[in-house]
């Protein structure tokens, strides 16, 4: 039996947990803040001149497909500690939407292009207040850094590359700015610190005992 399908039934499980957590939480969140008085406006003057490419779109929500990708790398161990660390990172984020409602700098662009069911889609499920940190950002960096333990090679620098691209989209479908960016992989970093993963520890305290 392959490793896709042993863990297929935690995976499942994992992801319904997971998406009701991010339903509840972020479109709760992106609810209350779209009523607000006062926005932050967490970016620059130069941002407005970053293009809108509609084309980005295709990468910005290929960020689904990336969720795919840990059952087909990762075993037991490795699926539960990337749900532990998604499941921590999207109720800290959800405290810092509330505390840091924000109010996006572009205009939402109006397509005619075949992209524009897309685009509509993602405009009546988003308010442009949770923004800050991106979540897009921090999701996309922890099933990145999961895949990045179990492969390597030219796959690896495919990865890292497909994640550049997901950080890339969001400016380029003028759905965040820098800072929001810039947050969100913070935001990763900070999840990674606080629920490490105990083979690398243990293999760097077994490498550090061997010195």
């Amino acid at each position: 039996m392959s490793l896709a399908r042993r863990n297929l039934k935690l995976y499942l499980y994992l992801g319904f947990f997971l998406t009701v957590l991010f339903a509840v939480i972020y479109g709760g969140s992106n609810w209350f803040n779209s009523d607000r008085r006062h926005y932050f406006q967490l970016y620059f003057p130069w941002e407005y001149a970053i293009p809108f490419i509609p084309a980005m779109i295709l990468a910005y929500f290929s960020l689904q497909l990336l969720f795919l990708l840990p059952l087909l790398h990762c075993d037991r161990n490795a699926l539960l500690l990337l749900a532990k660390r998604m499941a921590m990172a999207i109720p800290v984020a959800g405290i810092i939407f509330l505390l840091l409602p924000t109010q996006l700098g572009f205009a939402r662009q109006e397509t005619t292009s075949i992209y524009a069911p897309l685009y509509n889609v993602l405009y009546s499920l988003d308010r442009p207040h949770n923004l800050f940190p991106s979540l897009h950002v921090t999701l996309s960096t922890l099933v990145i850094a999961a895949l990045l333990r179990q492969v390597d090679g030219m796959l690896r620098w495919l990865y890292i590359v497909w994640c550049l691209l997901l950080y890339l989209s969001v400016l380029l479908v003028h759905q965040h700015h820098v800072l929001d960016i810039a947050g969100g992989i913070v935001l990763a970093k900070l999840v990674v610190r606080w629920l490490p993963d105990p083979v690398a520890t243990r293999e760097s305290q077994l490498s550090a005992g061997g010195r």
